[in-house]
């Protein structure tokens, strides 16, 4: 994969961080419920003691859903954890707070904004930004790593 379809990843990544943290928090609820099964008392005549009785377990279609989403959980968490990591990599300061802004959603209006600059020079910042943590993710090979996420299970 080129540097720039690998920077384009990146700017996806950080687009989508508050997604991600919010879906986190959502797969964390689905994953870790606890059913209590139901306490039933058993047919012993009648009708209802000759039908077949449903498993109490989870079906094969669960057990895979709940595999997907145990799949999309961890790569969510190593995409977060990594962005979050990669703040020690930016030296300049302006791109620092650029940085952190995008993490929050700000859109380039908002961050110009706050830096009370033009949004030209923050497209400048996220430009660098995006570069630094890309070759980043190319020199730690971050990408395999997910590739490897999703072959598990």
């Amino acid at each position: 994969m080129t540097q720039q379809m690998t920077d384009w990843e990146v700017e996806d990544w950080i687009r989508d961080y508050g997604y991600f943290k919010r879906e986190i928090d959502r797969l964390n609820k689905i994953l870790n419920r606890i059913e209590v099964p139901n306490q039933k008392l058993t047919a012993t005549y009648g009708d209802e003691a000759g039908m077949p009785k449903g498993s109490s377990g989870k079906s094969m279609e669960e057990l895979s859903a709940l595999s997907r989403d145990e799949q999309r959980l961890y790569r969510f968490i190593e995409i977060t954890e990594y962005l979050y990591k990669c703040r020690d990599i930016i030296d300049d300061d302006k791109e620092w707070t650029t940085y952190d802004c995008m993490l929050k959603g700000m859109t380039y209006t908002q961050i110009a904004k706050y830096l009370r600059c033009s949004r030209d020079k923050v497209r400048d910042y996220k430009f660098n930004v995006i570069r630094t943590i890309g070759k980043k993710v190319t020199e730690d090979q971050f990408r395999q790593q997910l590739k490897n996420i999703t072959k598990v299970g």
